[in-house]
């Protein structure tokens, strides 16, 4: 139902025009009467309406000037005029301010009713229009957290990006960041989990840890944070406040205060959440074009070095100032050019043979230089030699390759210190001729690593069989592995894990003389009780209880073992 109000200083006009409208009940209005301006300001100010039919000219609050009240209390007011004057200056005036229609007093009351009829469609219409919009600011809310993380990512993987086009990108995503800012890197990592948290209790503890960190580093600084692997996270910081941007003191403050509550967030992830966290932080604000450098510079710091242990806190060396102390004889950029190693040596375990170039061709300039020392050129050739040799001799059969097509000489003793060029060729040759025998090798090596894994696993089964180790033994990155593994056989590892020691308990427990507790030693488990979960788990029955039913006839499920053994070749 909506509510319309009469206004005229005749009370002829009113009266009629209400027992004209009371007669449509196809309209459902509820009919309210003013006769002048002021009164009807007053049952303005106390009801809402929906629609006015008004005289223009009254004494006193004439009509125009009742419009712009009504737009200001009740903007979706719809305002009706009928008067008596057919005069060009009242529509344009009602047009203006925001009126409806304008109708003479001489129109028929079809067409008077046919205008608070179309007022009524016109209300219908925005409440439709209303309705999708609200659904729509509903999706774009449930979507903005993905729609940031998916713009931040690109930043962080190098994306080309315009501060005016980044400063309008923020605005409408909502990042609460500043594109005429520059920008302090955070990452945090959780070391570990414990053995019954599930996925969707991993998801809860990094939002934890994100507004753990938020809470603590607030008073000073700005914050988008997002996750962005399993168990890492990377937090965007600035100072909070509108000083300029050369204002040193305020990124002074804002760096020193964010660096030293690192261990308040650390040891509060540790209290509450019980989790392992830590933590490497940029050195130095970045602008935004530099950030997916030093996104990947202090990724390479968790990756290698300190960054191994766990609850620890790195400060990453910036770049620059590492080559410059290096030139003055202070400290020297060596752990930078391990890093860059390092992820060379892991493009070429990983097939990224795009990568590896783009990486290798930049760090390789250091030999077409003229101002690194001869002692900074050879270190390069022997931290490179000894990626490329420990890559071959994982494989016997890379090895024989490259022997039959390729010198591996210079990779032990190169002869030609001065041809430093000859050197650049030939590691890039090297590579080039790995890349081509693995992709031609095609679907062989997969198979071939997957049944390394498998044996790995029978051989090891008492003692380490973790991801890491397994990918170890194969001469795999853990993660590429892992998605390797799954991909050729079907099956996540873990899986594969869990059916093979399940296999092997019943064969054991079968047999009817080990105990519990040596059939849980023999599978890798610290205690019998964690084996009797497992294996409840797997079947339903303790161990116990499937010994003894094994003692009285069962009907075998056909070809179990066999069928496992098919899958495991």
């Amino acid at each position: 139902m909506y509510t319309m109000l009469i206004v005229d200083d005749l009370p002829i006009i009113v009266d009629g025009l209400t027992e004209l409208f009371e007669a449509q009940n196809h309209l459902q209005l509820e009919l309210l009467k003013a006769y002048s301006g002021e009164e009807a300001l007053a049952v303005l100010g106390q009801t809402r309406v929906d629609i006015v039919v008004s005289d223009i000219q009254m004494p006193g609050l004439q009509g125009i000037e009742l419009l712009r009240e009504i737009r200001a209390q009740w903007p979706a007011c719809k305002v009706i005029f009928l008067t008596g004057h057919n005069d060009f200056h009242y529509v344009q005036s009602a047009v203006k301010y925001g009126g409806f229609e304008y109708i003479l007093k001489i129109e028929s009351d079809e067409k008077i009713v046919g205008s608070v009829e179309r007022a009524i469609e016109r209300f219908e219409e925005e409440r439709v229009q209303q309705q999708l919009i609200r659904r729509a600011n509903e999706r774009m809310r449930r979507a903005m957290p993905s729609l940031q993380k998916e713009y931040a990512t690109g930043i962080l993987q190098g994306h080309s990006i315009s501060e005016d086009g980044l400063q309008r990108h923020f605005r409408e995503l909502d990042l609460p960041l500043r594109a005429d800012r520059p920008v302090l890197l955070l990452l945090g990592r959780i070391d570990a989990w414990t053995e019954t948290t599930t996925p969707p209790d991993k998801a809860l503890f990094l939002y934890a840890v994100q507004n753990i960190a938020e809470e603590v580093l607030a008073p000073l600084v700005r914050c988008y944070s997002f996750v962005y692997e399993q168990t890492k996270l990377v937090w965007f910081l600035q100072p909070e406040g509108e000083g300029e941007d050369s204002c040193e003191r305020l990124w002074r403050q804002s760096q020193t205060y964010a660096s030293c509550m690192l261990e308040t967030i650390q040891q509060t992830c540790k209290e509450l959440l019980k989790l392992p966290v830590s933590f490497a932080m940029g050195s130095e604000p970045v602008d935004w074009s530099g950030v997916s450098g030093r996104f990947h510079a202090l990724k390479l710091r968790f990756a290698y070095g300190m960054g191994l242990s766990g609850e620890i806190i790195l400060i990453d060396a910036d770049e620059r100032r590492a080559a410059e102390g290096d030139e003055a004889g202070g400290p020297r950029g060596d752990d930078i050019l391990h890093h860059r190693v390092q992820l060379i040596g892991k493009c070429l375990e990983n097939g990224r043979r795009e990568e590896f170039c783009q990486q290798y061709l930049a760090l390789s300039e250091l030999w077409a230089e003229d101002q690194p020392s001869f002692e900074r050129k050879i270190e390069l050739f022997h931290a490179l030699s000894a990626i490329f040799l420990a890559y071959i001799n994982k494989s016997p059969a890379l090895r024989e390759h490259l022997v039959a097509v390729h010198d591996l000489t210079p990779l032990i003793r190169f002869s030609e210190p001065d041809l430093w060029i000859s050197l650049r060729d030939y590691f890039l040759q090297t590579a080039i001729c790995i890349f081509d025998w693995n992709a031609a090798r095609g679907a062989e090596l997969p198979a071939e690593i997957v049944q390394q894994a498998h044996r790995f696993i029978e051989a090891h089964v008492a003692k380490d069989i973790s991801l890491n180790a397994i990918a170890d033994h194969v001469g795999l990155n853990p993660s590429y592995f892992s998605r390797l593994y799954k991909q050729m056989t079907g099956i996540g590892l873990s899986d594969y894990i869990n059916e093979y020691r399940n296999i092997k308990a019943k064969e054991m427990l079968a047999g009817g003389s080990p105990k519990v507790g040596d059939v849980a030693v023999a599978l890798g488990y610290g205690s019998a009780l964690a084996f009797i979960r497992f294996f409840k788990k797997q079947n339903g029955l303790t161990p116990q209880e499937y010994r003894t039913r094994r003692l009285q006839p069962q009907p075998a499920r056909p070809g179990e073992n066999e069928e496992f053994r098919d899958k495991r070749k």
